[in-house]
């Protein structure tokens, strides 16, 4: 189950707070924390975790934030041979509420510095991989490079469009699985959605555009999937949520990991949303996995 993941890394510094601070207003933070993070390395982590074979391409900080995130991603069965040190580590700052909710300022830092001529040096990692995930912390050049080298080899390609942002239909056209939230979702088909009908409809203009899935993720809603053929919720298990972040990120490395195995779609969303709930009831954005969540290999 070879994955490429092409993407960011962070060092996450989370502050909890009663809630998430407003325009002008000023709060004390009981605890402060320090945890790896970058949707790159969140996702990555979660398939080395459940037993996929992960090559990460990214940048990591000549600094020792850098050099501690190269260890931990060995540790938790990441390939490093394609993390590029250069500049400073990127930095996540995230307001954690009581709730279990986040807001999240990032600091790209090494991430912006990923090129396609270093997408390109490790080509042939990516062609020779099962599944290619995707994000867009790093510059959209080396994303749409990615895209095109496992496109042109017939890797299929998942694509988690976020932080939120317009992307090519030439981009669009490439991915497999597209894997928006519902606000991605609706700057990615330029419509609100505030309705099943509307739902359809907006996966329906991605879908035209030449994406051949797409799982829009409803945080404790579940996920509402439709490709050409079918269409459906699956809904989660209410847990006790200690911490959101990297929830998204665990559900799409895990959808990697299940696609990887030849599971349906809908069998793949069902496997990554029980990973996504464990995270959720774990602190830090890349948490051990129990190993009673590994994939059975098919």
């Amino acid at each position: 189950m070879k994955i490429a993941v092409v993407g960011s890394t962070n060092m996450d510094l989370v502050y909890r707070v009663p809630h998430i601070v407003k325009p002008g207003e000023t709060l004390h933070s009981t605890k402060h924390q320090l945890f790896f993070g970058g949707k790159g390395a969140n996702q990555a982590v979660t398939a080395g975790q459940l037993g996929a074979d992960v090559h990460f391409i990214g940048n990591v900080g000549e600094d020792n934030f850098g050099q501690q995130i190269v260890e931990n991603l060995q540790n938790k069965g990441v390939n490093i041979e394609a993390v590029q040190q250069v500049g400073a580590t990127g930095q996540a700052i995230i307001q954690l509420a009581n709730s279990g909710e986040n807001a999240i300022v990032l600091f790209p830092g090494a991430n912006f510095l990923v090129t396609p001529a270093q997408i390109d040096v490790h080509k042939e990692t990516i062609e020779t991989s099962k599944v290619l995930l995707l994000q867009l912390e790093i510059p959209i050049q080396a994303v749409e490079q990615a895209a095109n080298i496992a496109a042109k080899k017939g890797v299929p390609i998942i694509l988690n469009p976020a932080p939120a942002q317009i992307i090519s239909d030439a981009l669009l056209a490439n991915v497999s699985i597209l894997t928006p939230n519902e606000t991605e979702l609706e700057i990615l088909s330029g419509m609100k959605i505030n309705t099943d009908e509307q739902l359809i409809q907006a996966c329906t203009i991605l879908l035209e555009k030449g994406v051949k899935a797409i799982v829009v993720t409803l945080g404790e809603n579940g996920a509402f999937y439709m490709n050409a053929s079918e269409r459906g919720y699956v809904r989660v298990n209410k847990v006790e949520v200690k911490d959101t972040t990297g929830a998204g990120d665990a559900f799409n490395g895990a959808l990697a990991v299940a696609q990887c195995n030849g599971m349906t779609l809908k069998e793949s969303i069902v496997y990554a949303s029980k990973v996504s709930e464990y995270v959720v009831t774990q602190m830090g954005a890349q948490p051990m996995i129990p190993v009673s969540l590994k994939v059975n290999e098919r």
